[in-house]
């Protein structure tokens, strides 16, 4: 098996496109980490980076607390610099570190501690708060989740587990994705380009892991800090954020409850065409006629309007990029041999409702 050859202990995978002024401080947070009780490493995964991004993480990880290795992926794409993460990790549990992400100094430790004491937990998401090179703008509190933030506060208030998990501080089982690799998953969405901004694949290996079988839950205990520069803070950033991972949203229709427990018949094959669902976003869109004059005639930042329409907007686009696969995505998860798997040891495979990165 895959598995079998992988170690006990933690591999910290950091991705980075450009990160070279965004390293430095993401590794000093991870070089104050208290000793985790197993090994651990930080593999920096080099994404085709033009400014020195990999001489500069060895530079920032002289007599590191753990070894540092350097890789290269010169295809362009978060995807695949994650999969060349998981293809060299050399241990039984992967981390998750963006090059903009300021883990607690406990963050191996308890990752460590919290995955290996759950034999169901596929992954496990951290708390993540703002921290904002400018004082935030009033409007970031109602967009902040397409930063892939959540306060404590917001957790609190949920009512049912996660039915996907960000990859910024996440830690993954090992064993469950080779496990699904192994029975013929693939990510569909390739995550952001450089600066062109796609979302969606880290809701899709996760949420594939709950269809799976596997248990996803967030721990207060593990925490980190977002960085978020300026330029991130302003309303043109913000609506182009929202459209785009309203577009990239759209393939992952095909991991929601909805999909992949609709029975064979009429409605199936008509829910499957991306012109009926176009179809139906535009009669969203025209149904908030003041949502439409907002975006196009308002010059107010940060209102609700403008938010609704950037989201179906965003959708719409997504199905015209998508039409000869929309259908296709459907069908292949609905009768993936992944999803067939026995439910992981002790927890109930029924899948929770996927919810919108929008």
């Amino acid at each position: 098996m895959l598995w079998a050859s992988k170690m006990e202990g933690v591999s910290v995978i950091v991705c980075c496109h450009n990160g070279a002024a965004r390293l430095p401080m993401a590794l000093a947070h991870l070089n104050l980490q208290k000793p985790p009780r197993t090994a651990w490493e930080v593999v920096v995964v080099d994404n085709a980076s033009t400014d020195g991004a990999a001489e500069v993480a060895r530079s920032c990880w002289q007599n590191g607390p753990a070894p540092l290795r350097v890789v290269e992926e010169p295809c362009l794409g978060v995807r695949y610099a994650r999969e060349r993460g998981l293809a060299e990790a050399k241990y039984s549990f992967l981390g998750f570190v963006d090059d903009d992400n300021w883990v607690a100094n406990d963050w191996v430790r308890s990752a460590y501690e919290i995955i290996s004491s759950d034999p169901a937990l596929g992954a496990v998401g951290s708390i993540r708060t703002p921290a904002c090179e400018v004082s935030p703008p009033a409007w970031f509190a109602n967009v902040h989740f397409a930063y892939a933030i959540l306060t404590d506060h917001e957790f609190e208030q949920m009512q049912e587990p996660p039915p996907y998990l960000p990859t910024a501080g996440l830690c993954l089982r090992r064993v469950a994705w080779d496990k699904l690799i192994q029975n013929g998953f693939h990510i569909q969405l390739t995550g952001s380009m450089g600066t062109k901004i796609v979302g969606g694949e880290d809701a899709e290996l996760t949420r594939s892991l709950q269809l799976s079988g596997w248990k996803l839950r967030v721990d207060q205990r593990l925490r980190l800090q977002h960085f978020m520069p300026s330029n991130r803070l302003q309303w043109a950033y913000a609506r182009r954020l929202l459209r785009d991972y309203g577009a990239s949203d759209v393939l992952l229709d095909a991991y929601s409850e909805h999909s992949v427990s609709l029975p064979p018949g009429f409605r199936r094959w008509v829910s499957e065409r991306w012109w009926y669902q176009l179809g139906a976003c535009l009669r969203r869109i025209a149904s908030r006629p003041r949502s439409v004059m907002a975006a196009v005639l308002s010059t107010d930042d940060g209102r609700n309007e403008v938010i609704e329409f950037e989201k179906q907007f965003g959708r719409a686009l997504g199905l015209l990029r998508q039409t000869a696969r929309y259908g296709q995505v459907r069908r292949e998860v609905r009768g993936a041999p992944w999803r067939q798997l026995p439910p992981a040891p002790g927890i109930d495979s029924k899948p929770g409702q996927v919810a919108s990165l929008s």
